[in-house]
């Protein structure tokens, strides 16, 4: 598994050999091997250090890691360094520790995963800018329309429920829910953003039922990342 980020990033020669297989269960599998590939659900950036920016450096780095059965991150190397002389090098393998996947799988069991993380520095990405936070609904998620922030996209949409109240008032129309679709694609959180009818019911089965929508998730630099979105359900007598 091969994954691509534009970040602020690394590079050290980690003399530390990833460990061998020495049993069935400590096996580590790779690319190839029949375990599925683990999914990012947290990116932790780099810190991109002050003597690496006043020199200039950029570049490609990559790390080799083992994620874990629990979707913690083991091991970690540089297989092709950047920076062994300001201190990037070590804090891309400290970042790389901290991230958090959903792991692979054989057979619907967790496995050991050996995967190749590419980090690249560029002048122009010399920062990661934190997700907007405007209040509790929305903290830690991304806003469309943020450089490098794409939408999540809809997998398994849920219908709402229409309540035999709302059936009979004959209410028809639109709920306008805005969402924040997590890094694992499931909906976080949910709100109501344009109301139909608060009193029969429609609002909130259109809440329960967004409730249980699944999404590929959005992403930010090319990683997975929580992303604050809006979707509408509609409720429509035949």
């Amino acid at each position: 598994m091969r994954l691509t980020f534009a970040a602020v990033v690394l590079s050290i020669a980690f003399t530390a050999a990833l460990p061998a297989a020495q049993s069935a269960q400590e096996r580590i599998y790779r690319p190839g091997e029949g375990a599925t590939d683990p999914t990012l659900v947290r990116q932790v950036p780099p810190k991109y250090t002050a003597d690496a920016m006043r020199a200039g450096i950029q570049g490609i780095v990559e790390l080799e890691a083992v994620v874990l059965t629990d979707g913690r991150v083991g091991e970690v190397r540089v297989v092709k360094s950047l920076d062994t002389r300001y201190g990037l090098d070590e804090q891309a393998v400290a970042a790389a520790r901290q991230w958090l996947f959903r792991p692979g799988q054989i057979d619907d069991r967790p496995v050991p995963v050996l995967v190749t993380l590419v980090l690249e520095f560029r002048s122009h990405a010399n920062r990661i800018d934190p997700p907007v936070q405007e209040d509790e609904f929305t903290r830690g998620a991304y806003r469309l329309g943020t450089p490098g922030v794409f939408a999540p996209k809809v997998l398994k949409p849920v219908a709402p429920r229409y309540t035999s109240a709302a059936m009979r008032a004959r209410i028809q129309g639109t709920v306008v829910i805005e969402i924040v679709v997590a890094a694992d694609g499931s909906v976080g959180r949910a709100r109501v953003k344009e109301s139909l009818d608060d009193q029969l019911g429609l609002d909130q089965a259109a809440l329960e039922a967004v409730a249980g929508w699944q999404f590929e998730p959005g992403t930010f630099q090319g990683a997975p990342a929580a992303v604050l979105t809006t979707v509408n359900l509609e409720f429509r007598l035949h």
